[in-house]
Order: structure tokens, then sequence, then C-alpha cells
């Protein structure tokens, strides 16, 4: 008798645990984050991380959703496929998350891909770039960022229309992120008129510095009258220093990734000149959502945020607002689909059918102020002319 009246209190016991549990998870918002704190790419991680948490604080200082607490479980990709692979099943399986933010790495993010066809649990992925990632037909797959092939069209249109550029050579990683800028680059220029591809230089994501001294070489040797750096920062920066000390002569142009304040400022007088692609964010903006923000983030991180903080920012605005109606699969699912004018802090933001989002990028030049400042802006029609006017009177 003793024994089935532990049994029942046991029992009992664990009902109502099993009850609490289920009252906290319905009064909680579960997102999952998956974000490269490790490797190479985790400077840029890191703020990707501190802008999800202070988004993260505004969302639940407003109240949260519907009244819920927004609460958010990272996982670390490494900036590996199949360190994702296992991040999303973790967050989905053990964390019941109904959304993720991330992955943030084109490969990551193509590989995590399938899975969320499988468990039917979208990604809004804040970085990831690759055309591929939304020409798959997922429904589970989103991204607040441009794809590369809107980067690339964008650059192509200064380099061979506007400043007539003719001979280039292209230098990428060998990774999704630099096929998908490189190639639609390759694909316009091969289709412009009296176009010459003098080479198409693909390096491992483990190059070290001998490396691009003999890429460096090599691009001095085909004398282009430009070059076009589909890279991440860490690779940029050696690949600028030995064309630099190649005294290399040729107009520089590079994809987003490098186009980080604080980096920009790290690589010195071997960037002035460099003209990049990135997606619209303005840290100065007037606009109090902003201002907010950024502050935050300045007392939070020690420095302000760029680009890819401010996507992910909104990404995990977008994915929380996703929950509204329920945590429901096709619940969070179908409100992700009818995103439309989202006013985030990186522009608007409107989905199409695809999950890509509908957004244009800028175009930006380093520069050196007379006190030796290196700083950038956008690009203006001068800087376009003076180039223009080199490559004509070069011919």
């Amino acid at each position: 008798m003793k024994k089935l009246l532990v049994a029942i209190i046991s029992i009992g016991m664990l009902i109502a645990v099993m009850s609490t549990t289920a009252c906290k998870k319905d009064k909680v918002v579960r997102i999952g984050a998956i974000v490269p704190l490790s490797g190479v790419l985790a400077p840029i991680g890191k703020d990707i991380k501190c802008a999800i948490e202070i988004a993260k604080i505004h969302l639940n200082a407003e109240g949260g959703i519907k009244g819920k607490k927004v609460e958010v479980f990272f996982e670390d990709s490494m900036g590996m496929p199949e360190k994702g692979k296992e991040a999303y099943k973790k967050l989905v399986t053990e964390n019941h998350v109904s959304v993720v933010v991330g992955p943030c790495a084109s490969e990551v993010a193509l590989a995590v891909a399938p899975l969320a066809e499988k468990y039917k649990v979208p990604f809004v992925s804040p970085t990831a770039s690759t055309p591929k990632l939304t020409q798959k037909g997922n429904d589970y797959t989103f991204r607040v960022y441009p794809s590369d092939t809107i980067e690339a069209k964008k650059l192509a249109d200064v380099m061979f229309n506007k400043m007539l550029i003719r001979s280039i050579v292209v230098v990428a990683v060998k990774n999704e992120y630099g096929y998908g800028v490189s190639n639609e680059v390759l694909r316009i220029a091969r289709n412009t008129a009296d176009m010459d591809v003098k080479d198409v230089i693909r390096y491992s994501p483990d190059a070290i510095y001998d490396d691009f001294v003999e890429i460096a070489k090599k691009i001095k040797d085909l004398n282009p009258e430009a070059i076009v750096m589909c890279s991440y920062p860490d690779d940029a920066k050696m690949l600028l220093k030995a064309l630099d000390e190649q005294k290399v002569k040729a107009f520089k142009f590079a994809s987003s990734s490098i186009g980080r304040s604080t980096f920009i400022k790290e690589l010195g007088d071997v960037a002035v000149g460099l003209v990049y692609a990135k997606a619209q964010f303005d840290p100065k903006s007037t606009r109090e959502d902003v201002k907010r923000f950024v502050k935050d983030f300045i007392d939070r991180c020690g420095h302000e945020p760029d680009v890819y903080a401010a996507h992910a920012y909104d990404a995990l605005k977008i994915a929380a607002r996703a929950n509204e109606k329920s945590p429901r699969s096709d619940d969070v699912l179908r409100r992700l689909q009818q995103t439309k004018g989202y006013k985030g802090v990186a522009g608007d933001v409107t989905f199409d059918r695809f999950g890509d989002v509908v957004k244009f990028p800028k175009i930006f030049v380093v520069r050196k102020d007379k006190d030796g400042n290196i700083f950038c802006t956008k690009i203006t029609d001068e800087d376009i002319n003076k180039v223009k006017d080199a490559i004509l009177n070069k011919k």
C-alpha cells in the first residue's frame, strides 16, 4: 500500500512538473539563433549575436509578443555546414523553437535548408546571400539581406556601364559566397561588348599570406584595368596588402563582406580608392528606432553596429512577429510569407514568393581625409568620372 501511495505521489508530481513546464513554454516565444561565434567569421558573428540580444530586450520591454516573453537559444555554427546542421537539429528537437534566425554564412544556410523543409521550422537568415538559397523552391527559407545577384548587378553596372572598364581579373574564395558574387559578375562581364576577362582566380578558404603574394604577382603580370574581389575581411586584408607590396596598378572592387567600418579603418592606406557594394543601413539616421538600436548596441558591444548587425536585429524582430498568432509551424510560415513593408532599422523588408528580400545595396568608396583618417562614403559622379577618364586615357 505504501509503495502504491509513493507511486501515485510520484506520478502526481511528474504531471505537475510537466504542466508547469508546458505553462512556461506557452508563455514564451522560443526562437533559435545559429551564429558563427568561433572560426574566421567570429568577429561578424559576435556582433550579430549582440544585435539579436538587443532586439530581444527591446521586444520584451515592449510587452513581448502578445504578452509572451521572447527567449533566444544560441548555437555556434563555427561557419561550418555540419556544425550548422547539428545546431539546427538541437534547436528544433531539444529547445523546441518555432523559428530560427540564421544561419549566417551562405554555405551553412544551404546545408540547413533541407532540414528546415524536413522539420517544417523556417529560418530567417540575416546575412546569407547566395542566390542558390532561394532558387531551390524551399518554402521554409527566408533572408533579410539582399542576394549576391543583386549585389553583383550593382557593382557591374558601375564598373562596366558607368566607368567603362573592359579588362578585369576576378579573385574569389572557393565557397558559396565567393561563387555567388563572382559568377554573376562574370556572367554580366561575358555579355558585355569588348570585355576581356583576363583570369578568374579562386583560392582556398584556408589560404595564407604567401598564397596572396603569388596571386598579386600573377595579377601584376596580367595588368588588368580592375580587380574584383569576392572575399571575406581577413582574405581581403591579405590580398590588398599583397597587391600594394607588388605595386599592382589597377582599380579595386569588392563584395559587401568587407564593408564594415571598423574593418575599413584597420586596412588603412591600402584600402583607399576601394569600391564596394553594401546593403543599406545608416547608423547616423535620425529615426528614433535606429537611434535607440545604435545607442544600445554601442553601450552593450562597445562600438557602432555595422550593416550585418542591423540586419540581424531586423531578422530577430521579424521572426518574433511571425509568432503573433501561434507558434505552430504553419502559422509562423504564413506570417513570414505575409511580411510586406516591415520598417526595419536596415530598411523596409518585403519577402517575395521565394523568401528573398526586395532590397537593393548601395555602392561605396574608401577615402582618406587631409588628417589621414580612413572612412567611406557613397560613390559620387565625380568618383565615377575620374575612373572613366583614366580608363579612356589609357586606351
